[in-house]
């Protein structure tokens, strides 16, 4: 598969403002969402204490779901609280449960998700981060993705107030790792300029899926690896990570729309990649068919 891209032109990257803004467009991703009343409610292993074998001893005696399992003596409240959580889409009290974080997803719409990716100046947040790519679905069903790019240090501030603007109307934020490096990490450089990060939203690590569905079959669960043997996802020419802290301080220096296309491109795959991993991902029932 050839990933869809679109150069940035120089007098765009380089003009003046706050910081800049690359939009691009992909064509729609199929998210096959089933309803929470197939996956969540149906699912009795979601309740702590009962595996396969319980699971099927209830069905087994009529047992179908949260609401039929309600009056139970003994797994009956938490039914009660599972079916209100489903019903009410409390994905933190859901994520305390043993329900699979892509079940907990299948509560939301398509255009509630944002698919998040950063890049930075360093693996640790002291340093600071200069692009945050975030993709959600439009209207019309085509994936629209924003970057936020700082051209300066200076810029990384009003990056981060943007950034923010947009998390605050997400149902899910979707990334590779962003439990460990990229929120932390924007939470962090929020921090340092004296605000806060908003925390409303359920966070779907992409990685912890991919390593439990391939781990055992691909030589590593990078991103760039689970994408080109799961989705056939070719990158061609990109541009190395450990390059891009490197070639970012060099354009911050001698600014030149040349030394960021590469990078803007890199975090756009990353992310366009995701998206197409999670709908393959929820066509086959979080299974590694």
């Amino acid at each position: 598969m050839i990933p869809e891209v679109s150069f940035v032109p120089a007098r765009e990257l380089l003009g003046e403002g706050d910081y800049y803004v690359e939009e691009r467009t992909y064509s729609r991703v199929d998210f096959q969402l089933p309803s929470e009343q197939a996956v969540l409610f149906r699912n009795l292993q979601v309740i702590r204490g009962v595996g396969p074998v319980t699971e099927g001893k209830l069905k087994d005696e009529g047992y179908e779901d949260m609401e039929s399992l309600s009056p139970h003596i003994r797994w009956g409240d938490q039914a009660k609280a599972i079916a209100e959580a489903i019903e009410q889409r409390d994905a933190r009290l859901l994520s305390g449960t043993k329900a699979p974080d892509w079940q907990v997803l299948t509560l939301y719409s398509p255009g509630e998700m944002v698919f998040l990716d950063i890049e930075t100046c360093g693996l640790t947040s002291a340093q600071p981060l200069f692009l945050v790519g975030m993709m959600r679905e439009h209207e019309d069903g085509h994936m629209r993705l924003r970057q936020f790019f700082a051209r300066s240090y200076e810029e990384e501030v009003a990056v981060l107030a943007a950034v923010r603007r947009e998390l605050e109307g997400a149902g899910v934020v979707v990334t590779y790792n962003g439990l460990r490096f990229d929120m932390p990490y924007i939470r962090d450089r929020m921090a340092y300029y004296g605000t806060c990060c908003p925390e409303d939203y359920f966070h779907f690590d992409l990685l912890w899926t991919a390593r439990r569905l391939f781990r055992e079959t691909l030589p590593n669960c990078k991103l760039v690896t689970v994408a080109s043997y799961v989705l056939g996802y070719e990158r061609g020419e990109d541009i190395p990570g450990c390059m891009i802290p490197e070639v970012y301080h060099d354009f911050v220096m001698n600014p030149r729309s040349a030394l960021i296309r590469p990078i803007l491109e890199h975090n756009a795959m990353d992310i366009h990649a995701m998206a197409l991993l999670l709908a393959r991902i929820l066509r086959h029932g979080g299974s590694a068919v």
